[in-house]
């Protein structure tokens, strides 16, 4: 059974406001989050099959400066076009350039994908993102 939710986004504001809705509407579900493309690749390319729902933004910026490139979630979506589709994404991103892309890219491989733009500093979260996630559970 799909029981873990997977979200990449490096604002830990995010992060912290998805992980307590979360724990308060679906707590029976694990989470997993992600700073960074690369390390939600491998996580994904190990235990995709355990994935409820993956979340992702687009545009990620590096920890410190010692941190190296920590990609996009258009690599991720990258990623998820050459794996058989699993569970539903969700893309919040303010970015409406890059936005299109990935909805594009998880589309023409089968996978299911709805959008959420970021508003209102962190009530998109418990407004929008988590009716998303609810509905694709």
């Amino acid at each position: 059974m799909a029981s873990t939710i997977v979200i990449l986004d490096d604002e830990q504001e995010r992060l912290t406001a998805m992980s307590a809705v979360l724990s308060k509407r679906l707590p029976e579900y694990d989470l997993v989050t992600f700073k960074n493309a690369p390390d939600t690749i491998g996580w994904l390319d190990s235990n995709l099959a355990s994935a409820a729902i993956i979340s992702l933004d687009h545009d990620l910026f590096p920890q410190s400066d010692n941190e190296p490139d920590p990609g996009t979630g258009r690599d991720v979506a990258d990623f998820l076009a050459t794996q058989s589709p699993v569970c539903h994404v969700i893309i919040h991103t303010t970015n409406s350039l890059a936005a299109p892309g990935m909805e594009l890219v998880l589309s023409d491989q089968g996978w299911t994908n709805s959008r959420v733009v970021p508003f209102n500093d962190l009530e998109w979260v418990t407004v929008w993102w988590i009716r998303e996630v609810l509905d694709h559970l």
